[in-house]
């Protein structure tokens, strides 16, 4: 029995050989049908192969003596193995307060992993993915709508239709849906007169399930994130800044009760 349509995450668990035999089986018909996919997919497993390759020699290197605490330490008199403690009992405080700083910068370094930060990072990282994709930027087009919106609400656990931007001069091309840290997130992806694309990006929220829309900016790219009642959801595209707000008011207006 099929699983749904072929994503690109089966793809890529396809190449890292992590996909269930059943639809392990699926893919290669699929495959076998889609021969610039497969061509892509068989150029990954050559830059992963290559990159295995260049990396041995250093994953195989034996450990320096200078990091070997085997050979560093000797036999020692007690008065060396009193200075030794003490070493020690300094390099541990300076790693207490070298953790301490880093817990106090974490959120400077480490990209936000929830909320709708999150979602925003997501969002921008599937358009610059699949908005640019001039060949296949989606899995299912807008001729087929209605079953876009059932895998979509059958894939997110919740009734999901594609917005309608015919008023902000917006024609849907269609969608797919795309993995996330926190699940399979759904993909809307539009175009206006002037051919620049628009995304419109949604997920369940396990925090911030409810959030105010606010303005997010990265990589060139702009958008709006807000959530209501435990679903997520990201606008984002390269049109002037009114133009993609004035979409994500219309995208807030119509989905706030699903």
């Amino acid at each position: 029995m099929s699983n749904g349509p072929i994503t690109e995450a089966d793809l890529q668990a396809h190449v890292d050989g992590r996909l269930a035999p059943e639809r392990e089986q699926e893919v290669r018909v699929w495959l076998a049908a889609h021969p610039e996919d497969a061509e892509r997919l068989s150029a990954y497993r050559v830059q992963m192969g290559a990159l295995r390759e260049a990396l041995r020699g250093v994953a195989e290197e034996p450990l320096p003596a200078a990091l070997d605490l085997r050979v560093r330490v000797p036999r020692r008199t007690r008065w060396t193995a009193l200075r030794a403690a003490a070493v020690a009992a300094g390099a541990a405080g300076l790693m207490l307060l070298g953790g301490a700083g880093g817990w106090a910068l974490r959120d400077r370094s480490i990209p936000p992993q929830a909320g709708t930060a999150a979602l925003a990072r997501e969002a921008v990282s599937s358009y610059a993915v699949y908005a640019s994709d001039t060949a296949r930027p989606v899995e299912l087009p807008a001729t087929q709508l209605e079953t876009l919106d059932r895998w979509f609400s059958q894939r997110l656990g919740r009734a999901i239709r594609a917005p309608d931007l015919r008023a902000a001069s917006l024609t849907l091309i269609g969608g797919r849906l795309v993995p996330s840290a926190h699940g399979a997130a759904a993909l809307y992806l539009y175009q206006d007169p002037e051919g620049r694309r628009l995304v419109v990006y949604l997920r369940p929220m396990a925090v911030e399930g409810t959030d105010r829309m606010q303005a997010r900016r990265a990589e060139g790219v702009t958008g709006w994130t807000w959530a209501n009642a435990g679903l997520g959801f990201g606008v984002f595209g390269t049109a002037p800044e009114s133009d993609l707000h004035g979409a994500a008011d219309i995208v807030r207006s119509q989905l706030a009760r699903i």
